[in-house]
């Protein structure tokens, strides 16, 4: 059993939004696909726990109750709604939190590298439009303002990788959220670490931990 080891990480400067970094094959085509139990036995193996809920925004929710979007596009980073195109093609989807709650993952096996890419576009056409923010997101009711930054997960073995830190306010609350969106084949992977003193290590070997799987 592989055990995510966190360190705090000091709070990043602001900066434009990340640009993703691609090395994706010329010509989308048929990718490899993983079984339902492939993916569920995934989660097992690296401490998250799929199946715990029935969609993705109960996902959400559990971690962030209350989060609202105006446009609910712009949690695509977060893995959102990524369930309702794997449910209309019978694709395999696992989501879920960490064991110790502090990250969330959503991992969809399209077989497809074109369907693949197309979810990582919308993760990256979300960072764009919706990160910076005053107005777009709440908190049971309390406006979140935002602040994007890139991050450089260093991950290996991906077509495709975007790393991105959102540092914020609630209510005179502060937060940090660090994510990564990855794609290997036909497989896309949406993970998302919120807690300040483990998020900037645990995030990206946990991402290396899925992909290794994959």
């Amino acid at each position: 059993m592989l055990v995510l080891a966190g360190c705090s990480a000091g709070e990043p400067e602001p900066t434009e939004a990340p640009e993703t970094e691609t090395s994706p094959s010329a010509t989308p085509e048929a990718a490899a696909q993983a079984t339902q139990a492939e993916l569920d036995e995934l989660f097992t193996s690296i401490q998250f726990t799929a199946g715990e809920y029935a969609t993705t925004a109960e996902l959400l929710d559990s971690i962030y109750p209350g989060l609202t979007a105006e446009d609910l596009t712009c949690l695509a980073p977060f893995g959102a709604g990524w369930e309702e195109g794997a449910e209309q093609d019978a694709t395999p989807i696992a989501f879920g939190t960490s064991i110790d709650r502090s990250m969330t993952a959503v991992l969809v096996s399209s077989g497809d590298e074109q369907t693949a890419t197309d979810l990582v576009a919308q993760a990256t056409d979300a960072l764009d439009r919706c990160a910076e923010s005053e107005n777009l997101f709440a908190l049971q009711g309390t406006p979140v303002s935002t602040q994007l930054s890139p991050a450089d997960p260093q991950v290996t073995g991906t077509d495709q990788t975007i790393g991105w830190r959102v540092t914020g306010d609630v209510g005179g609350s502060p937060f940090a959220l660090v994510g990564t969106t990855v794609r290997v084949g036909g497989d896309v992977l949406a993970l998302v670490g919120w807690d300040p003193s483990t998020n900037e290590d645990y995030v990206p070997r946990a991402t290396q931990l899925f992909v290794d799987g994959l």
